[in-house]
């Protein structure tokens, strides 16, 4: 694991993973910091004070913002003495009382993917759907303008996604689907259902 420097009003931690909007100056979707109590917690609320702080990558400075949500930090205290916090959207944890049509996954395992899009997914809808449309559920997401938001990387493995879809579309999506016997729809009312097929073109 690679650590990364991370700075603010003149303190220091350490960086291990970095999801970010990527625009400018880029918005922090889920960082991962450790370092001394002092430090990691100046760091966060910095961040979380709307105050930028900033990183160096590879020859590159990326100075970070707080996004427009709402956040949720985990700080855990090491057996070194040290501080680990970790710093990630409310949209990310199941059943938030967050705003019903978005939701935020992040993962560093792709294998995963589908399956936290279609948990959060099926926790924000009344719409009746079947874990095997998963796949057909991304790439229908994808293909409306505005419904995916897939953040950029910039330090360690993790990868994120930020959500939010119209729920009159959707269900008119699903109706549809079903009325022209799309296939990856209509599979497991044949009795053909079980594992999500397919998996999202990207990542």
């Amino acid at each position: 694991m690679r650590l990364y420097p991370i700075h603010a009003l003149g303190i220091q931690a350490y960086c291990s993973d970095l999801v970010v909007d990527f625009t400018e100056p880029e918005s922090v979707f889920f960082m991962s910091v450790a370092g001394y109590q002092a430090t990691v917690k100046g760091i966060l609320a910095t961040l979380l004070e709307n105050h930028t702080i900033s990183i160096q990558v590879d020859g590159n400075c990326h100075y970070l913002t707080r996004a427009s949500l709402g956040y949720r930090a985990q700080v855990k205290k090491l057996p070194s003495g040290l501080v680990h916090a970790v710093l990630f959207p409310k949209l990310a944890l199941p059943k938030n009382d967050e705003e019903q049509t978005s939701f935020f996954i992040v993962t560093d395992k792709e294998e995963e993917l589908l399956t936290l899009f279609y948990r959060h997914l099926d926790e924000r809808t009344d719409i009746p759907l079947h874990p095997s449309w998963a796949g057909w559920l991304w790439k229908a997401f994808e293909e409306q303008e505005g419904w995916v938001l897939e953040t950029q990387t910039i330090v360690g493995s993790y990868q994120g996604y930020l959500f939010e879809f119209d729920q009159q579309n959707l269900h008119d999506l699903v109706s549809g689907a079903i009325r022209n016997q799309a296939p990856e729809v209509i599979g497991c009312m044949q009795g053909k259902g079980g594992k999500a097929r397919g998996k999202p073109d990207h990542p």
